[in-house]
């Protein structure tokens, strides 16, 4: 199986380990932490960090653990569009946008079964491409966002919600905050950085 891209190597790993960390394992560089981290020989046990800590971690060093194969596809094949609610979201839960591409789904749903934590799932019309192509056929974009926004009535369901765009659409994001007029941000490229990108405050492990 040819297996797609799922950008594990654009994870910022080094940013988020900080010295209490490798500190906390016995190491006393983020290298020594970060190689024993990926041959997988450093267990939970052997650190004194919380477990989740070390979970977040290990999946963005070795996003595999996380991650499920996803077969590359010369077509783009289109699932459902619209606001669906991740563990009982509120008025505030942040809003997590990307594409109707059945392979997104598929590796979205497996990092979101990995938290207890409220987020909106917003899957917009992206004619079935993968956030990546989407934008390089222009199939994801501010007013595209928009339409989702409007048509789910998202200003009355999450008023107080932030938009996390995924990585690649980083470049919309002026556009969407102008339209919408509230708070986007961008999120990570791999979607195995989502625990650690939103924390152990944010993102609380099942």
């Amino acid at each position: 199986m040819l297996r797609a891209d799922l950008y594990e190597k654009s994870i910022p790993i080094n940013t988020y380990i900080s010295s209490n960390d490798f500190k906390a394992c016995g190491f006393h560089s983020r290298e020594e932490f970060l190689n024993k981290l990926r041959s997988g020989q450093l267990k939970p046990s052997h650190c004194k960090i919380a477990k989740k800590r070390f979970l977040s971690l290990l999946w963005a060093a070795k996003p595999d653990e996380v991650l499920p194969e996803i077969e590359v596809l010369q077509l783009p094949n289109p699932g459902p569009t619209g606001l669906f609610p991740i563990n009982r979201p509120g008025k505030d839960s942040p809003i997590l946008v990307t594409g109707n591409s059945i392979l997104t789904d598929e590796v979205l749903t497996a990092i979101l079964s990995t938290t207890v934590s409220p987020f909106w799932y917003m899957v917009v019309d992206t004619d079935g491409h993968t956030v990546d192509m989407a934008i390089v056929y222009e199939a994801l974009t501010a007013e595209r966002v928009m339409q989702i926004l409007t048509k789910e009535k998202a200003d009355q369901i999450a008023p107080e919600s932030t938009l996390f765009l995924p990585g690649f659409a980083a470049m919309i994001r002026d556009n969407l905050a102008e339209q919408s007029g509230g708070s986007v941000k961008v999120g990570p490229v791999c979607a195995a950085e989502l625990p650690i990108f939103f924390g152990n405050k944010h993102w609380k492990l099942a």
